[in-house]
């Protein structure tokens, strides 16, 4: 008699117990979701955080490249007129044509690296654009799902 009530007993926890498990689930779940909800939006602040940086520093370095560009040209003009004065001129007119033109190399390498700079942080705010695009893609189909 105590067996058959011990199975009766624990047939009834048992089935109580596996009805319970799908809401349990449910929970667990949802609290899932929330944690990665949750994630995505820390992913998306720092994102965003970093998107806000690039784009200040972007006008500055706009102004760097064309300030950087018209040395560059002013330079290598004048490396030009040295060069056409050194070719009917003196070792003093060649050496000072030389001069002028390492500085207009340097004024133009300084050009180009500006110019690369801007380009490449106009890179990264396309690409971190497309990361928040992506995140919030992925926000909405974990809400939608939940």
């Amino acid at each position: 008699m105590k067996r058959i009530l011990f199975f009766v007993v624990f047939a009834f926890v048992y089935s109580f117990a596996k009805a319970s498990a799908p809401i349990d689930s449910a929970k667990k779940d949802t609290a899932k979701i929330n944690r990665q909800v949750v994630k995505l939006n820390e992913k998306l602040a720092d994102l965003q955080t970093d998107l806000t940086k690039i784009q200040n520093r972007i006008p500055d370095e706009q102004a760097a490249v064309e300030q950087t560009a018209s040395s560059s040209n002013k330079a290598q003009e004048e490396s030009r007129k040295k060069a056409a004065s050194a070719v009917g001129g003196d070792v003093g007119d060649t050496r000072k044509a030389a001069k002028a033109a390492r500085k207009a190399a340097n004024e133009t390498s300084d050009a180009e690296d500006a110019s690369n700079k801007l380009k490449k942080d106009q890179e990264k705010v396309k690409s971190i654009n497309r990361e928040i695009e992506k995140i919030r893609g992925k926000i909405n189909k974990l809400q939608q799902d939940s």
